[in-house]
């Protein structure tokens, strides 16, 4: 990609971001209609806790999840619901995504009093965190412009693909995909960008009915929406540091699966 478009992306972006900031920081809302869309859906609030186990343990670590997520998730001491967790077929092995669902930041700081109630829970804690080699944490908003799932059927496999962008280019990266998305709605689970941890992370993840469907599904959207997924690659690429892609299938206490 030339040095010109590269320089003509970097400036849209960040007069993107200084349009925003002004809209509603200001208050003197330079654009309205189209940043709009791109404003998260703030009804929600994701926890991503993403844990590397050490070789070896994963059957054992999952085991122990299996008996505790599921008494976390009803627990009505703690306001916090397991929305999915994941493991990674193809990709970063031994890693696991949990996805905790909450409607509050006060849920937040409620689930952490809450699973004190729970007697097995520091022992738990413990035991799990001797297998893991790493783990971290992000609290996420949904895009809005992402469409709602409708998880009407089980199996197949999932895709997390975690971007990280150049810091100021959130609202140029989802000026972009607001158009790009329609394209492939179906497969469309869960569009996130981080407020807490690692910022300037967006994580979109996908289902497929196997790595086959992935394929066609994918070069379909090339050939679909006069050039769209195509535009949206172009404007897209410059602003991203690294992107991770892992291959993941729900565990079977998952409510998403």
């Amino acid at each position: 990609m030339s040095r010109l478009l590269r320089s003509h992306l970097s400036k849209r972006c960040m007069s993107s971001w200084i349009d925003k900031f002004d809209s509603y920081v200001l208050g003197s809302e330079p654009v309205k209609n189209q940043h709009s869309k791109l404003l998260a859906k703030r009804e929600v609030i994701y926890n991503i806790e993403t844990q590397d186990v050490k070789p070896g343990y994963s059957s054992e670590y999952l085991a122990n999840a299996a008996k505790m997520l599921p008494e976390i998730h009803n627990s009505a001491k703690v306001p916090a619901q397991l929305y999915g967790q994941f493991v990674v077929q193809h990709g970063q092995l031994d890693r696991v995504y949990t996805i905790w669902k909450y409607i509050e930041y006060k849920d937040l700081d409620l689930s952490i009093e809450g699973l004190k109630d729970i007697p097995a829970y520091t022992e738990y804690e413990r035991t799990q965190g001797e297998m893991l080699r790493n783990r971290e944490q992000q609290i996420c908003y949904e895009f809005s412009f992402w469409p709602d799932y409708n998880d009407d059927h089980d199996g197949g496999i999932f895709e997390i693909r975690s971007y990280s962008l150049k810091p100021g280019c959130l609202y140029e990266w989802g000026n972009a995909w607001a158009n790009a998305i329609k394209l492939r709605e179906k497969d469309a689970v869960m569009g996130l960008c981080s407020q807490i941890g690692q910022m300037y992370t967006v994580h979109h993840i996908w289902r497929y009915s196997d790595l086959q469907q992935r394929k066609i599904e994918r070069d379909s959207a090339w050939k679909r929406g006069d050039g769209t997924w195509g535009d949206c690659v172009i404007r897209t690429v410059p602003l991203i540091k690294s992107l991770n892609v892992n291959i993941i299938r729900a565990t079977d206490y998952s409510p998403l699966r």
